[in-house]
């Protein structure tokens, strides 16, 4: 079953057909007085006048749907909550700072702790407070565990409508030229969808029939201004944080959280969501009763080019163990926990299992690019009460290269389920496949298909995909995961830019060049072991097809074999003729690449050589301009103090009497000059030693410059001198 919205389109295609045959009525009463059978028409008028009120009705809900504008009450009411006080701004206030202060008392306890906490508080709240509560402060409300599920959603209804109305305004200043209208006009989009009712289908539980109604969409968490910017150019709102229900969360007896992969954000959620609605719908299409499934995009997803840095993984795993132990005060005490896991998302489940979360029953990985370096079979989870389930389709390549550790498919201990109908990395949760059959049987239990298992390799999946696990692993023997990190990092904003229209690929190609030469690619995988890698698998391949095809012709094992080697040797001498340019080319650019570092490392080395002397003259100067003062002032002193003794000897020589007297001034004097001395000299002793000091240091600093820039210049010289001899067939 598929996700259906109210269509605004689709009403007013609706609302012009019945225009139409309004339109046709008069004709077709004039016909029939024409034919003397005017009497058998005469409710013809009454139809029309139906169908033209009925068309205007219809224009008005796609007007609406267009445009969803509703007040906080009005929110309120679509879950059932009485607006009662919440127009009360005092009394909100009054409930939000209790709110507050129990959870700065829970500050340092569980997540399960807090959430009970506040499930206590809420208890104690009337319908009309709760509604209060909510429309007071939305943003908290709505995204806080322990809260009542309906008060959440209403609490996010409020949010998600003031957003829309922000974030509608600002579409409406773009032009759609502008780089930040597509994405811009897709979220607001996102944002509408979130407002208008969906169509649910469900089973009669009285007569057993198939029924449609319209219904809200609950959203236990929304906070559009949660994450990072995927592409601020191309929009300047961050990713979002949404977590969607579909059922009814507080009284199912099966729930499901579903974890998403990269890209997912904001303006493209119900893409993912719509996974929610395939599983909780039995075989005719009907959601279960007792079912309820939490799509969770709770985390700030990776984008192409950082999804190679598991450290989003980290952080969306702790985020998925605090919601699972906080959404449990809601849940009944025995009702079941599946997870559900696609792509990176596999990683981030990963990551909380290890990080405790164990209240699970059931995990499935699908499409998983690994769960990380140090788990390696289900065992290494020890969480013997849960059962583990891995899917893959073929042609599935994220599972294929396994960039962040072994794929789960693989394990020995694990269950592997079938995807029959799916293909490639984005179709298990496809009406009619395996794969979405085997989720259902899972999360259902007994009501469901049976699941169906396999047991397929890589090359039953799709030939060539064992060659590239291989060569993704004689990659990252070459590379190490801190480099792969950063090149990611540096890769994904032309990344960005390409996919959202700004540049081409040539442009592109210039940047991943550029990169590549940023991080030594080309002294890393010399050019020679890369094409001599891809050389044998290559061959590889071509055997792989060539017996392939011949034994499907009928053909003998011992000549389906001396075909696949034939062309495996036609293909490995045909790749070495026609990628020795390409070779030599990549050599020199890579000689070129190491004599631009070459270049770099003078320079940079010069530069910092140059700081070191520089700041060296500096304190030098500092030091000689203290030593030169302490000097001036001693010296000044000590000169005024001469003086002052030949005016007082001269005065005993012209005043003989005055002996006793100009000896005690003297004596003084002389002892003042002492005390100068004493002062200065330590002050002119310390700017000395300051100066040493100085040079010292600086001049250790100036030696290690120049030795480590020597030392990297050798370095870089020996491989230029390397790659010039390569290139020559030394």
């Amino acid at each position: 079953m598929a996700m259906v919205f109210a269509d605004p389109e689709m009403l007013d295609r609706l609302a012009k057909s019945l225009d139409s045959k309004a339109g046709a009525i008069p004709q077709l009463k004039s016909r029939a007085s024409a034919l003397d059978v005017g009497g058998h028409v005469s409710g013809l008028p009454a139809i029309a006048s139906w169908l033209g009120d009925t068309a205007k009705d219809l224009r008005r809900r796609a007007n609406i749907l267009r445009s969803p504008s509703e007040s906080p009450f009005d929110s309120l009411a679509a879950f059932g909550l009485p607006p009662g006080v919440a127009g009360d701004p005092d009394a909100g206030k009054k409930l939000q700072a209790d709110l507050k202060a129990i959870l700065e008392a829970q500050k340092n306890g569980t997540p399960q702790q807090r959430a009970q906490a506040v499930k206590d508080y809420f208890a104690t709240l009337s319908p009309a407070q709760q509604a209060a509560l909510a429309a007071t402060d939305p943003l908290m409300v709505g995204n806080l565990d322990g809260v009542p599920v309906n008060v959440r959603f209403a609490a996010n209804r409020i949010t998600i409508q003031s957003e829309y109305t922000k974030e509608a305004a600002y579409l409406a200043t773009l032009k759609p030229t502008d780089a930040a209208y597509q994405r811009t006009k897709e979220r607001v989009d996102t944002l509408r969808s979130f407002l208008n009712p969906r169509v649910k289908s469900y089973e009669d539980p009285n007569t057993g029939e198939d029924m449609k109604t319209e219904v809200s969409r609950q959203f236990l968490v929304f906070d559009p201004h949660f994450g990072s910017t995927a592409d601020a150019k191309s929009s300047p709102f961050p990713d979002g944080r949404i977590a969607e229900v579909v059922g009814d969360l507080e009284n199912a007896d099966n729930v499901a959280f579903r974890v998403p992969g990269i890209t997912n954000r904001l303006d493209n959620f119900n893409g993912f969501t719509n996974g929610g609605y395939q599983l909780v719908a039995d075989a005719n299409g009907n959601e279960r009763p007792d079912s309820a499934v939490v799509s969770w995009l709770g985390y700030d997803t990776p984008e192409l080019g950082d999804s190679v840095d598991p450290a989003k993984a980290f952080e969306g795993g702790a985020s998925l163990n605090a919601f699972r132990q906080g959404i449990s005060v809601n849940l009944k005490p025995n009702a079941g926990l599946d997870i559900f896991a696609h792509s990176y998302g596999t990683l981030v489940t990963s990551k909380a299992l290890q990080a405790g979360l164990t209240n699970v029953d059931n995990v499935t990985f699908m499409g998983s690019p690994g769960l990380g370096p140090n788990i390696n079979s289900v065992a290494d989870f020890k969480m013997p009460n849960t059962k583990f389930f891995a899917m893959r389709a073929p042609g599935d390549w994220v599972s294929y290269t396994q960039g962040h550790g072994n794929d789960p498919a693989d394990f020995k201990d694990i269950t592997r389920l079938g995807t029959d109908g799916a293909s490639g990395h984005s179709q298990y949760y496809d009406p009619k496949t395996g794969s979405l059959a085997n989720m259902r049987r899972i999360f259902f239990g007994g009501d469901a298909k049976p699941m169906t298992f396999t047991h397929t390799s890589l090359d039953d999946e799709q030939i060539g995909a064992a060659e590239a696990r291989e060569m993704v692993g004689f990659l990252h023997g070459k590379i190490p995961p801190d480099v792969v990190v950063k090149m990611g990092g540096d890769l994904d904003a032309a990344v960005q830019a390409h996919f959202a229209g700004r540049i081409g690929v040539k442009e592109l190609l210039l940047e991943v060049h550029s990169v590549l030469g940023k991080h030594n690619m080309l002294d890393r995988v010399p050019p020679d072991e890369l094409f001599g890698k891809i050389n044998d698998l290559a061959g590889n391949v071509a055997y792989k097809e060539t017996y392939k095809a011949a034994k499907g012709k009928g053909a003998p094992d011992f000549v389906a074999i001396a075909a696949g080697r034939a062309a495996e040797h036609a293909s490995e001498g045909l790749l070495t003729w026609a990628t020795w340019p390409v070779v030599k080319l990549l050599e020199v650019d890579r000689i070129a690449n190491d004599v631009n570092q070459f270049g770099d490392i003078i320079d940079k080395g010069a530069d910092e050589i140059g700081g070191h002397v520089k700041e060296l003259g500096t304190e030098l100067g500092k030091d000689g301009a203290q030593i030169y003062n302490d000097t001036k002032d001693l010296t000044g002193g000590l000169f005024k103090d001469g003086g002052n003794v030949v005016l007082e000897l001269g005065d005993t020589f012209v005043r003989p009497w005055n002996a006793g007297e100009n000896a005690g001034d003297i004596w003084k004097i002389a002892d003042g000059a002492k005390d100068k001395i004493f002062d200065k000299v330590p002050d002119i002793a310390g700017g000395l030693n300051d100066a040493k000091n100085t040079i010292v240091d600086k001049g250790g600093d100036i030696a290690r410059s120049a030795a480590e820039t020597g030392g990297k210049a050798i370095d870089k010289g020996i491989d230029i001198g390397k790659g010039v001899v390569k290139f020559f067939g030394g």
